[in-house]
């Protein structure tokens, strides 16, 4: 009997209590019945009446004890196994919430290397850009030198003749002087010129853009502007024709930083353009605005031209333009200074096809505007190849 709760034990440790002893009264009503009728048999040779009566109530009084006896050691294995389900269950979970954990870290993992991979791109831009703005003040500083190095010498060298020219004759000398009288005194304004933009550009950098805000004469203006433009036009046989409409509405600005605006994209008009082509200033009323639109027929440039001529120190070069004078500040000093006045530089271009800029101001100028740092693209159109 010590093997039978064993036996019990194993068979029927995931039951319930009444299952097993129903299942267990059933197992001992059989084997007791097959065994109490293989015997009557043979002894009696047939089946008393009250066999199967006897028999049941002799099973399940047997089965009591085995399952009293089971019963403590039933109880445990279930208790075992349902402490192993919890235990599973609470594994499984902590797998879950560890693989939950894995996929976070992961993600973090991967966010990480994107965000460093980002952060080098911009590094590797930036340090380009460094690379680039300085490269482009070296040769800034190596264009300028030159460009101040020529009118020097031009005056010095013309004014050491005339000290020395009193061996000359009365009238050769009087005719000698007038000329170098001339080339120095347009040395002078070229060393004024550069001289100016170096200082605007130094202002501008500082933020110390001072405007004197007026009410404008846009004829007069534009007619002052014709004045100066013009002679550089006729030396290079080009045409000049300046526009107003009539509508364009009235403008309060400050008039020596508007008459600065036009004469930079005039004067970037004729160097740039090819002899005996047209130049066009136009004024023109476009809604709450005035804008002046300078129209050439020079050699256009593309979307990478465009934004590289509105940067500081930066000149185009090619086989035509390579000679012209300019310290590269133009474009730079014109955005600038529409900008300090509430207004917005636009360049269209395409190559072959010439160059139109235009600068939009407001009616009336608000001085002392907050200015904030120009932005070579902002407001450019794309050029067509």
């Amino acid at each position: 009997m010590s093997s039978m709760p064993d036996f019990i034990n194993h068979c029927f440790r995931s039951l319930s209590l009444p299952v097993a002893f129903v299942i267990l009264s059933t197992i001992c009503f059989v084997l007791a019945l097959g065994t109490s009728a293989a015997a009557f048999h043979l002894l009696n040779g047939g089946f008393p009446p009250n066999l199967v009566p006897v028999v049941a109530i002799t099973s399940v009084v047997a089965s009591v004890p085995l399952i009293l006896q089971a019963m403590p050691t039933i109880r445990r294995l279930q208790n075992s196994q349902d402490g192993l389900i919890a235990a599973r269950n609470e594994l499984m979970d902590q797998v879950t919430e560890l693989d939950i954990a894995a996929r976070s870290l992961d993600a973090a993992r991967m966010d990480l290397e994107n965000r460093i991979d980002r952060r080098t791109r911009e590094l590797d831009a930036a340090r380009s850009a460094a690379e680039d703005a300085n490269k482009a003040k070296s040769a800034f500083l190596a264009q300028m030198s030159h460009e101040l190095r020529t009118p020097l010498n031009a005056i010095i060298g013309f004014s050491e003749v005339m000290m020395t020219a009193t061996a000359m004759p009365v009238a050769r000398r009087i005719a000698e002087v007038e000329e170098y009288s001339g080339i120095i005194n347009s040395s002078g304004k070229h060393l004024l010129s550069l001289v100016n933009d170096l200082l605007d550009m130094s202002k501008i950098e500082a933020g110390k853009i001072d405007l004197h805000i007026e009410r404008i004469d846009l004829a007069a203006l534009l007619s002052d502007a014709e004045a100066v433009i013009a002679p550089l036009a006729r030396d290079r046989e080009q045409t000049l024709f300046c526009l107003l409409d009539p509508q364009a509405g009235a403008l309060e600005a400050d008039r020596r930083a508007l008459m600065q605006i036009l004469l930079n994209l005039m004067s970037n008009a004729v160097k740039y353009s090819p002899p005996k082509t047209t130049i066009m200033l136009s004024c023109t009323g476009i809604g709450n605005e005035i804008a002046f639109t300078v129209r050439d027929e020079g050699k256009g440039m593309t979307e990478q031209g465009i934004r590289r001529a509105r940067e500081p120190f930066t000149r185009l070069h090619n086989a035509e333009t390579s000679s012209q004078s300019g310290t590269g500040l133009g474009l730079y000093i014109v955005g600038s200074l529409a900008e300090a006045q509430g207004g917005t530089l636009t360049l269209t271009s395409t190559p072959g096809g010439g160059t139109e800029a235009r600068v939009c101001l407001p009616h009336r100028v608000v001085a002392n505007r907050p200015r904030t740092k120009a932005r070579p693209a902002a407001h450019e159109k794309k050029a067509v190849a």
